[in-house]
């Protein structure tokens, strides 16, 4: 199958358009943890959780966050302290001793 220079250009364009899509995920991914910020959506889909629950989360205190104008930002690092918060370590099933 040959391909026409209109189709190779308009491939080379969606290609362009994907490498745009990726470039900022990229370099969200090579930032520190204390450099990521997550608005509260990105935080509930990253922990399928619902907006009740992140906003439990935020009254209790359980989560430290931001809050500029009516949204709600959280800081990566801060979201995994939260979760080691809550860890349960792994235990041996041989013997039943924390690993």
């Amino acid at each position: 199958m040959h391909m026409s220079w209109q189709q190779n250009i308009e491939n080379l364009s969606e290609l362009n358009r994907k490498i745009d899509q990726l470039l900022p995920v990229i370099d969200q991914l090579a930032r520190p943890p204390d450099q990521i910020i997550l608005d509260d959506v990105q935080m509930r889909e990253m922990l399928k959780m619902s907006k009740r629950s992140t906003a439990y989360l935020r009254e209790k205190g359980l989560i430290t966050y931001s809050k500029v104008g009516s949204k709600i930002y959280y800081l990566l690092s801060d979201v995994l302290i939260f979760l080691k918060k809550y860890e349960f370590p792994a235990f041996s099933f041989a013997k039943n001793i924390p690993v």
